[in-house]
């Protein structure tokens, strides 16, 4: 499984960039429209060092590579494609028209409008998308400060929330206390690896939701 390519960006379109690794091979992926973006607005240094993660989709008449820049937009990414009648290209269209955040969003909000104006996404699929992901997208930062200061990673603690929602907890309220844990227990977190503090914080959050 390839997850994530490191070397330099040769070439970036809006919907797909070329990356050339030090063992002197090209490869492109395909990408969002955002992702693009945010590659062609870093400076010339950090293009020449570029990490860009990936997903490897396999089929029978050919191998595609599609590129991200965050784990948020692959989670994203990957979801989309649960639901019927999307599939690869469609997910990184739809993430090409809005983005993670906004997309979240409307979810939450079951805002079927907005969706549907989302390149991809029609009526129908817009009521898929809200019965189907409404529950699974969540923002994992929305409360606290960790994703914007360094603290952590969200996704570190994706594997975390998902056994709390196994246990029968609502995932936004497992979301929500764990933004206030990592907030609260900051500079406990700040600077220890995230295997060495996970059965802190585990511990904690199962006290809260046990109330």
């Amino acid at each position: 499984m390839i997850n994530a390519l490191h070397g330099r960006a040769v070439e970036i379109r809006p919907d797909y960039i070329t990356i050339l690794t030090p063992g002197g091979v090209e490869y492109r992926l395909e990408v969002s429209r955002g992702t693009s973006d945010r590659i062609a607005s870093l400076p010339a240094p950090d293009r020449e060092d570029l990490r860009i993660l990936a997903t490897l989709q396999h089929r029978e008449d050919a191998m595609t590579l599609f590129g991200f820049y965050s784990e948020e937009e692959r989670f994203c990414f990957e979801q989309l494609q649960t639901v019927p009648g999307i599939g690869a290209r469609q997910a990184i269209r739809i993430l090409s028209g809005i983005s993670v955040q906004n997309l979240i969003r409307a979810l939450d909000g079951q805002d079927v409008k907005t969706l549907s104006k989302v390149p991809g996404i029609g009526p129908k699929t817009a009521q898929k998308l809200v019965l189907q992901l409404r529950n699974v997208l969540v923002l994992e930062d929305e409360g606290s400060q960790d994703a914007a200061d360094g603290t952590v990673a969200p996704g570190e603690f994706r594997d975390m929330v998902d056994s709390f929602v196994s246990m029968g907890h609502d995932r936004r309220l497992v979301v929500r206390t764990l933004g206030e844990v990592l907030k609260e227990n900051s500079d406990a977190i700040r600077g220890n690896d995230y295997h060495a503090i996970e059965p802190q914080i585990f511990s904690i959050m199962l006290r809260r939701l046990s109330r």
